[in-house]
């Protein structure tokens, strides 16, 4: 995540060894891309993910791989401002948990969020690619105005159709808008988030014989 105090992550540890990381922000993306994609099975899907961010796999082993990747995942799906836990909080100081799903997709939203950095900071990502940074990108697209095309969608996708109960054609409205927006179960970076966690865990037991 963005420090404004230390430098960017371009590297990771692999055995003894410090070995450059590729973390622009369109190499993530498409790591999210092919984590969506169905027809490529776990082990595939995590050699493919260390020759897009690391390179060369033939120098590695196949638990230093998975443990890898794994550390990599840790990574992209942290938050500046972690996971409450209920449990820690004193009640004086309880606040709303955030929603339990990411409402977007990287993949299904793409034109809005291209759309909404340029409406909101009149960056290309088109141009930025292979250049931006994953936690630039990541600062800026959480900070997205509300009236952004991307969290205009958003919006329409938290909410509770039964706040128009009073005027159905409202009703019907926000409805039909959830439908054309709606994200497969799958899809949403949350579900998918989740995925890297189990994915790993199971690819790592399986390389150490467990």
């Amino acid at each position: 995540m963005i420090s404004l105090t230390s430098e960017l992550e371009h590297s990771i540890v692999i055995g003894n060894r410090i070995v450059e990381v590729d973390f622009t922000f369109d190499v993530v993306l498409k790591w999210y891309e092919l984590l969506e994609d169905n027809s490529i099975n776990d082990i595939e899907k995590t050699l493919i993910g260390f020759k897009m961010f690391i390179g060369e796999i033939s120098e590695y082993d196949e638990q230093q791989i998975v443990e890898t990747m794994q550390s990599i995942g840790v990574y992209l799906s942290q938050s500046a401002y972690g996971n409450f836990n209920d449990e820690d909080i004193e009640p004086e100081f309880e606040v709303e948990p955030e929603p339990p799903t990411k409402y977007y997709s990287y993949t299904k939203d793409a034109e809005a969020i291209y759309a909404s950095f340029l409406f909101d900071y009149n960056i290309d990502l088109v141009d930025a690619q292979g250049v931006m940074h994953w936690d630039k990108f990541k600062a800026l697209f959480n900070n997205l105005s509300e009236k952004s095309p991307f969290q205009r969608i958003v919006s329409i996708r938290q909410t509770d159709p039964n706040e128009y109960k009073d005027d159905p054609k409202a009703m019907q409205k926000i409805i039909e808008a959830q439908e054309f927006y709606r994200l497969e179960d799958e899809q949403n970076v949350q579900a998918l988030d989740m995925q890297m966690s189990s994915m790993f865990d199971m690819l790592k037991n399986q390389a150490k014989g467990g």
